[in-house]
């Protein structure tokens, strides 16, 4: 699944290649993976904009996206799970934060 997602200036369009989001079963003592659940993420960025002082629009070179991928993995990680979660809660019904 695809997701756009802003990051230090960048607008990012990245791809969601493997997701797994296992929620904890406390009541499990079958290994701490179990009782604790996991989440894991992996992601490519597919493009990428940026703006000028100016407020022009520029693209960003595709050779640049894998430094931006390496640069902004954390933030890019931590936008996806915002993203992911909040659809989750729409799916569900759960409007709350």
């Amino acid at each position: 699944m695809t997701y756009e997602v802003i990051v230090e200036g960048f607008v990012l369009q990245v791809e969601v290649t493997h997701c797994e989001n296992i929620p904890p079963a406390l009541n499990s003592w079958n290994s701490d993976w179990d009782f604790y659940g996991s989440r894991e993420l992996e992601f490519k960025v597919v493009s990428a904009i940026c703006y000028d002082d100016d407020g022009v629009r520029m693209d960003v070179d595709y050779l640049a996206l894998p430094v931006l991928a390496n640069r902004y993995g954390r933030q890019i990680e931590a936008a996806l799970w915002h993203e992911i979660d909040a659809e989750s809660r729409r799916r569900n019904g759960r409007w709350a934060a």
